[in-house]
């Protein structure tokens, strides 16, 4: 069985999937920058980031009554979907959006209907209005796989007297510093194990991101949600089949692959030899490293005119060999083969927050024809994300940053093994 701990966070962030504003904001800007930042979110979640995702489905509310055994306790295996994943009749996204409208309290000018997912996995979304504002409300519903029990911190996470699991969260600001736009969310998961799980969420705006609130508190309150969540009308999406038989194919092997490591701090240390000797360097930053196939290293330096962090990726990755349709915005490919990219003055966000925090980055990749692969990029503040520029612009320019990416020194780690 598969634990809460690791499920939770992912049931949170599939019922939000198609609300971001821009869902390649972190992952589909530049040449491989997908790939570079893919990689580094993941590295950092494990010691920065999980925290935080974990947070959108706590509970950081005093009282346990929202705990209890809800009065219309779910059934173990609710129609449509049994115990063992197998249905009849299996439940459309369409029946999964009209089952959420049919829920809603009926004093909500219901509109905006939307729905997305997959044969395991269903979304949807409408936004209601009680004539105090707008407010977006997101579900989702998931077949069966997150059944376990609670190991989380105390109060994060409850099992109930049904045997179901709910964690939920009040007043969850949608931002990270200063929350711009004030909006926040109410949110429920419910799990019920062997049958499915259900998460909830309103926002006290029309949408998640890239706006202002539009009230003082999202429409549906902890209550709500949990009377909604814990509704016996519910069907779940089929659980998907995993082949057992039949001819697979192989993955494709990884041009880093036995290739050997390279320390982390070998990396640090040749991205502060590269830089100016006349800096002032704080925040040293290490991710990456040992089997994972991948580099990075980070300072914040200062050349007396502000804050700027500068970071480094590198790694093999599979080999770049023209510029693309969804390249760096400037490309070329050199005379030695090499592929090489360019930003200046990138925003590092594509909504509201950009105006709050004004960070820019200037980004240079370099691929060269044997997969090995280098990105460095300067800031005008001390971080990419949810901080405030310190400066006008990033310390050093596309060309400065250009030439240290091209400096012998750097050295490319495999996975680590021979």
């Amino acid at each position: 069985m598969n634990n809460l701990n690791d499920t939770l966070p992912d049931l949170m962030r599939r019922a939000t999937e198609n609300l971001e504003p821009e869902s390649t904001d972190l992952v589909e800007r530049g040449m491989r920058r997908g790939t570079t930042l893919r990689r580094r979110r993941t590295a950092l979640l494990s010691f920065t980031g999980a925290g935080a995702v974990l947070a959108t489905a706590g509970i950081v509310i005093g009282g346990t009554q929202l705990f209890g055994g809800s009065a219309e306790a779910p059934a173990a295996g609710t129609a449509g979907q049994s115990v063992t994943g197998e249905a009849t009749t299996p439940v459309t996204q369409k029946e999964t959006l009209a089952t959420l409208m049919k829920l809603l309290p009926a004093n909500l000018k219901v509109s905006k209907p939307q729905t997305w997912g997959d044969n395991g996995f269903h979304g949807a979304a409408v936004v209601v209005d009680d004539g105090q504002g707008p407010s977006k409300i997101s579900l989702g519903v998931t077949a069966p796989g997150a059944d376990g029990t609670c190991t989380m911190d105390p109060g994060t996470c409850k099992t109930r007297p049904d045997g179901s699991l709910i964690s939920v969260q009040a007043g969850e600001p949608t931002y990270g510093e200063g929350n711009p736009g004030g909006v926040i969310r109410n949110s429920v998961t419910v799990v019920r194990p062997g049958t499915g799980s259900i998460s909830l969420i309103s926002f006290n705006a029309a949408e998640e991101k890239g706006v202002d609130k539009s009230r003082a508190m999202p429409a549906l309150s902890l209550e709500q949600l949990i009377t909604i969540a814990d509704s016996q009308t519910w069907r779940f999406p089929l659980q998907q089949k995993v082949p057992t038989s039949g001819p697979t194919k192989p993955e494709p092997k990884s041009p880093g692959a036995g290739k050997p490591a390279v320390p982390v701090q070998q990396t640090l240390l040749t991205l502060k030899k590269v830089l100016p000797r006349d800096l002032t360097f704080t925040r040293p930053e290490t991710w990456g490293g040992g089997t994972e196939g991948f580099n990075g290293a980070a300072y914040v330096i200062n050349d007396g005119k502000g804050a700027s962090r500068i970071d480094v990726f590198v790694s093999y990755e599979q080999p770049v060999t023209k510029c693309g349709p969804e390249g760096i915005a400037h490309c070329q490919v050199r005379s030695d083969g090499a592929v090489v990219g360019w930003t200046k003055d990138e925003p590092t966000y594509s909504d509201a927050r950009q105006k709050v925090n004004g960070v820019l980055a200037n980004r240079v990749e370099i691929h060269y024809p044997n997969g090995r692969t280098i990105g460095v990029t300067s800031y005008n503040g001390p971080q990419e994300k949810d901080a405030k520029h310190t400066r006008a612009k990033p310390a050093f320019t596309p060309d400065e940053l250009m030439a240290m990416a091209n400096n012998k020194g750097w050295k490319f780690p495999g996975t680590g093994t021979k």
